[in-house]
Order: structure tokens, then sequence, then C-alpha cells
């Protein structure tokens, strides 16, 4: 019995590799429903999955979906070539590390409470909740750099344990994009009239995400997103994104 596994298994690790190194493009994301549904190694759908599989699709290029934690994901896309990621919010630190392709995604961030005797209006008054954050991303470097207390953030690893810790009551405020939000409360039988929208971050400039591909990737592969996307782009009408 033994003599047939080993030589199964061996073959599945060559075809798991091989699969790798045929691909022209390895794409990271993490699982954020709605904008990207899947699991590891499995086709991607959502609303800006949706509009990166066009893309990639215009390119001729072959590719291999990832889902992983944000943290690694943007790990990948710094260290190796051609790694596409999405959807990653286009900040002033970010810009020299990654080549843009184009933007999929303007994130309505917004703080939420569940508890109904917290009433704030700034975020500086949030300086005195515990926060839950989905380790570092976006919004976790956000707060971090406007002064919160690490003491007051909870970050986790991914965004649906984030989203968990607030509604199960272990923090007082979350920060995330609305309609992220709403689906998982949704998908959790319950309510959003149950909470609280207490501040919207209107003073989140760089609240565009973007498809962006690792410094390191050719140019004429980078050339070559650019111009799928500009092409997807004029008909967007005819995929789903919002």
């Amino acid at each position: 019995m033994f003599k047939i596994i080993y030589p199964l298994i061996f073959i599945l690790f060559l075809s798991v590799n091989d699969s790798y190194a045929k691909a022209d493009i390895e794409i990271v994301t993490e699982f954020m429903p709605p904008l990207q549904l899947a699991k590891h190694g499995q086709r991607m759908t959502g609303v800006t999955a949706d509009l990166v599989n066009a893309v990639v699709q215009d390119t001729k290029l072959t590719s291999i979906d990832n889902v992983y934690p944000w943290a690694r994901s943007y790990t990948l896309a710094i260290m190796k070539p051609n790694v596409l990621i999405f959807p990653i919010i286009r900040t002033k630190e970010r810009e020299k590390n990654f080549h843009w392709v184009g933007e999929v995604w303007e994130f309505s961030a917004a703080i939420y409470s569940n508890k109904n005797n917290i009433n704030i209006s700034t975020l500086e008054e949030a300086k005195n909740y515990n926060i839950s954050v989905y380790r570092d991303d976006f919004f976790h470097n956000y707060l971090l750099d406007q002064g919160f207390s690490p003491e007051k953030l909870f970050p986790v690893t991914d965004i649906e344990q984030s989203i968990q810790l607030f509604i199960n009551g272990r923090v007082d405020l979350i920060i995330i994009d609305s309609s992220i939000f709403e689906f998982y409360v949704n998908r959790s039988n319950k309510s959003i009239l149950d909470y609280q929208k207490l501040v919207v971050l209107d003073d989140i400039k760089e609240n565009h995400a973007f498809i962006a591909l690792s410094k390191s990737t050719p140019l004429k592969t980078v050339n070559l997103f650019i111009e799928s996307f500009k092409r997807i782009s004029e008909k967007r009408n005819d995929i789903k994104l919002k």
C-alpha cells in the first residue's frame, strides 16, 4: 500500500510545483467578501476578483491564484517578481514599491460601535476605546500613524476574526469598509441596525484600492497589464462592479 501512496504523493507534489513553474503571474490576495471569495489555489470570484480575472485573461498570460492573510500576500509581492496583488490601497509609503496597474475599489471607511452608550464623532475620541483591527492592513497602520496606542488595538490575522471579535462584544469599536462589514453582519444573522456608524473617515485621501505588480516584474509584463486594464475598463458595464 505504501509503495502505491508514496509515488502518488510525489506525482501530486510535482504537478503542484509544475503549475507554479508554468504560471506567468502569481496572484495573491486575501479572503475578503464580497470583494474576493476563494479558497487557496481555487479560481476567485467577487466584485474585484471578477475584474482582475478579466484583465489577466485579456493579457493572455497564465496565472495561479493564492489566498493568504494580508501580511503574507504583501510580503510576497514585495519580495518576488511577477506577483500581482489586489486590492491594495495606494499610499505614499507604498508608491515606490509597486507598479500600479489600475483602480479596482474605493473603500468607504467607518468606525462602528455595538454599544449604544458610546457616543463619539471624531477619530480623536475613538482613542479611548478598544478597537478591532486586521493585522498590518492599511487601517491598522493608519490608526497607529494617527497616534492610537497599540494597547488599544486588537490585531488579528484575518478580517473575519476581526469582525467576530467586534460582533461578540470583545472590543468596543471596529474600523472597516462599510460594504464588507454589512456582508459579514448579514452572514452572522444579525441586523446592521444593531450597530452604530459613529465616524466616517472622509479624511482618508488614499482610500482607493488598486491592482499592483511587484516592483521586480519586467516592464514588458507591466505594460501588458496596464493596456489590458484600460481595455477591460472600457467594458466595465459588462462586469459586475460596484
